[in-house]
């Protein structure tokens, strides 16, 4: 297993800039002229954004003025076509070291994931429920774990309002509650905890939970990332080892990751199709050379913590003809990729709520024009800025797109509404989990669930990371030039 605790740089996307745009002082031209530059090439939405044609300035000395008039980060978000309707995913950070890490899955982090919902309606009051804890992270030696409830921050009462400012905290006393009868209250429980670099390992839980005659693997998997390629496929192959006849596949709190990662776990859930179309991908106009197909495979390709390919594996592969699904709003991205392009070969039954719904992706974009400012070998060290916007979408093998509104499952399942005592991840009644088994086993005979609480989600972690999201094509990809 590939947990990690790490002493390295505090990864923080959002504050502690090292560039003079941060400073008050004059916007550097050297960034500005990458952010127009890489964004004109690149940008998915090019041709829809007027400051981003080429024809756009009459002389040197107009583009100059242009970048001169806006910070940074200021020119960027106002060159995206109709942000925060169109595009909701693009963004850029200040220092690119940061940006590498977090496709590397490090983080500093209490060490576990969680879900803000409202005490009640028509309330500002908002509690906090564990969805899962890192092994061996602070949250883990602090005895927490999934189902716990916490309501103070400090001694707080958390709100929709002082939520992020409380969370955002390097540390941190959570005051522990419950829920009772539908009711939240306030325990005298309390965990004082400190955030650590740590490293997650996608692969979180795994087992195979046996119901007549049926071998059903269960494998949590909460991120598409490169590096834990050989962990996953060795979750699979022990899954293939023991002789399951069905796969479900919890993605409830995967927010995406790695096109070809994804590309990876379709052929190790199926292998009877190995070389036809997974997925294809629509680059703009100008950058139209490279779109490109993924196809199912039976090698892969494995990379170190720096995202370097480093070799290679024989991909195991279960032959599968159904999968079953948990989802959940945090389920987005290439987690959406898998099901709708896995969907044109074998059923895949979904269970919990309507997904995130993302069907673009992006690429890290650095200061490196000589490269198609696609790696940072040869980039310009006056500054440090990287961007990651859209740039493609995706579609499978029938030209059909995932909706874009989000995935809405076979059957409905809220988690929320069952947090009064939320179990264990592979607990046969956890109400996600049970619904898939009882598709498999014994369909005529659903189980009844009586949700025990009535509220709505208001965010989760996954809101708060700015990579949360991201569906990418892995650094050093091939560009047809």
């Amino acid at each position: 297993m590939k947990y990690k605790i790490f002493s390295l740089i505090l990864l923080i996307f959002l504050a502690g800039c090292k560039n003079d745009d941060d400073n008050g002082l004059p916007p550097s031209v050297s960034a500005n002229d990458f952010v127009w530059k890489a964004l004109n090439l690149w940008y998915y939405w090019q041709a829809d954004v007027p400051d981003l044609t080429d024809d756009r300035f009459s002389s040197d000395g107009e583009y100059n003025s242009f970048l001169n008039s806006q910070q940074t980060d200021e020119l960027f978000f106002n060159l995206l076509h109709d942000y925060g309707n169109t595009d909701r995913f693009s963004w850029i950070v200040n220092d690119y070291h940061d940006l590498d890490n977090a496709f590397a899955g490090i983080n500093k982090t209490f060490g576990m994931k969680y879900g803000l919902v409202y005490e009640q309606a028509n309330s500002s009051q908002v509690f906090g429920y564990v969805q899962y804890v890192l092994p061996n992270s602070p949250a883990s030696t602090a005895g927490l774990q999934r189902g716990d409830i916490f309501t103070r921050i400090n001694g707080i009462q958390l709100t929709d309002q002082n939520y992020s400012q409380l969370l955002s905290e390097n540390s941190a006393t959570f005051g522990l509650g419950y829920i009772q009868n539908g009711q939240v209250f306030d325990g005298d429980q309390q965990v004082s905890i400190t955030k650590v670099q740590i490293q997650e390992n996608p692969v979180h839980h795994s087992e195979v939970i046996t119901v007549g005659s049926n071998k059903i693997g269960y494998l949590v998997y909460n991120g598409f990332r490169a590096n834990f390629n050989d962990e996953l496929n060795d979750a699979i192959g022990q899954f293939k080892a023991q002789g399951i006849t069905d796969l479900i596949l919890d993605l409830r709190y995967n927010g995406g990751g790695s096109v070809q990662t994804s590309a990876y776990l379709g052929s190790m859930i199926t292998g009877q199709f190995n070389q036809q179309d997974f997925t294809k991908l629509t680059f703009n106009a100008k950058t139209s050379n490279n779109n490109m197909t993924y196809k199912f495979e039976s090698q892969g390709k494995t990379y170190n913590d720096n995202l370097e390919e480093n070799g290679t594996f024989t991909i195991q592969q279960l032959n599968l003809s159904k999968l079953y699904v948990l989802t959940t709003g945090n389920s987005a991205s290439a987690s959406e990729m898998l099901i709708s392009c896995l969907r044109p070969y074998i059923e895949v039954v979904t269970i919990g709520t309507k997904t995130y719904g993302k069907t673009v992706g992006s690429i890290t974009l650095y200061d490196s024009p000589q490269d198609y400012y696609t790696t940072n070998e040869n980039v310009n060290p006056s500054h440090t800025w990287a961007m990651q916007p859209i740039v493609f979408d995706y579609k499978n093998s029938q030209n059909q797109s995932s909706p874009s509104f989000g995935i809405v499952p076979n059957q409905e399942i809220n988690e929320i509404q069952f947090l009064e005592n939320l179990l264990p991840f592979g607990d046969p009644n956890e109400p996600l989990l049970s619904t898939a088994i009882s598709i498999i086993a014994s369909p005529k005979n659903a189980p009844l669930l009586i949700p025990n609480f009535h509220s709505v989600l208001f965010k989760t972690s996954q809101n708060l990371e700015k990579f949360a999201t991201e569906m990418y094509l892995d650094k050093g990809f091939n560009i047809n030039r």
